[in-house]
């Protein structure tokens, strides 16, 4: 059924068709996108955010959720004998660590607004849900991104409505003992637990850097007289540290989120282990502004980020915030 409040908003056709297609709450007065428009939002917000494109996404059936996994810590082999020709029969059993990613969505909101003359001269239907959904998208998701890293509930502002990743993470350098970029990626990898290199998860490691590390790194291969030096000067392919992709991240060249946790971070971590959510709904109220002959649209999302395993993200504190 359509809302009768959400199409009076609307006086261009193409952005009525656009609207009729979504699915509407009738007590909120709301225009919720449907799974394919859903889709399209979520992977226009995320694929050009480096961190967040390779994170692990769950669209949450309730407001809190439990991502949950198992592993085994330890050594499980034991003798089988505990004595000369007797059978062990008191075996220590293994232990079992669960990790698990809560996620407990919290409220978003964003706005935007088109002129009539933009929408009735330059956009078709088409075009138009191209407007609505994946430009807003790209635009939701670098902030989402950016919470999803630096949120504090200790903070105010957008920052302060979840904790990120940087805060969850308990394995944190807040000093490194070498100087330059190569001694400080060998103490993070350093301080990755035993148990994760054990388990076979080195190779699934990437470093998330800043501009200024990236440029420091490729600067230290440039200097190198090999061809991993002439290639690192004339093509922009994707760095490797000891195997490890070192992937520029622009989130984390954010001079606000730097500002709010105090330093410039360096992240160390298995990308699956990183998660966020959306629960289940993306809503778009439209709201006309008669006078000025121009439509607002409020976007509204609950959402959240979590780690898998606290201690499976290291992060650097490079250079202080004063």
């Amino acid at each position: 059924m359509e809302n009768a409040h959400i199409l009076s908003q609307i006086v261009n056709e193409n952005e009525r068709e656009v609207f009729k297609s979504m699915r509407t709450d009738m007590a909120g007065a709301k225009a919720l996108l449907n799974d394919e428009q859903f889709a399209q939002f979520m992977r226009a917000a995320t694929i050009n955010q480096t961190i967040l494109n390779d994170a692990s996404f769950r669209r949450m059936n309730s407001m809190n959720q439990v991502v949950s996994s198992t592993k085994i810590v330890g050594r499980v082999l034991q003798s089988g004998y505990k004595a000369a020709g007797v059978t062990q029969d008191n075996l220590t059993p293994a232990t079992i660590g669960f990790g698990k990613a809560e996620l407990n969505a919290t409220k978003l909101k964003a706005l935007t607004s088109i002129l009539d003359d933009d929408k009735e001269d330059n956009i078709e239907r088409e075009a138009f849900e191209q407007t609505l959904l994946t430009m807003m998208g790209e635009a939701v998701g670098i902030d989402l991104e950016a919470v999803a890293v630096y949120g504090d509930t200790t903070k105010t502002g957008l920052f302060g409505t979840m904790d990120g990743w940087l805060k969850t993470s308990t394995r944190h350098i807040s000093s490194f003992n070498g100087t330059t970029i190569i001694e400080k990626f060998d103490e993070m990898i350093a301080q990755m637990p035993a148990a994760y290199r054990q388990a076979n998860l080195m190779k699934d490691l990437v470093f998330y850097a800043p501009f200024e590390v990236i440029e420091e790194y490729r600067n230290f291969l440039i200097d190198r007289e090999t061809g991993l030096g002439d290639s690192s000067l004339l093509n922009a392919e994707e760095l490797k540290y000891k195997g490890i992709p070192v992937k520029y991240a622009p989130v984390l060249d954010a001079a606000d989120g730097r500002t709010s946790c105090g330093y410039t971070p360096i992240i160390l971590a298995v990308p699956e282990f990183l998660w966020y959510g959306v629960y289940k709904d993306l809503s778009v109220e439209p709201k006309r502004i008669v006078e000025n002959e121009e439509t607002e649209y409020y976007y509204r999302m609950r959402c959240d980020a979590s780690l898998q395993w606290n201690d499976a993200v290291v992060v650097g504190e490079l250079s202080k915030t004063p």
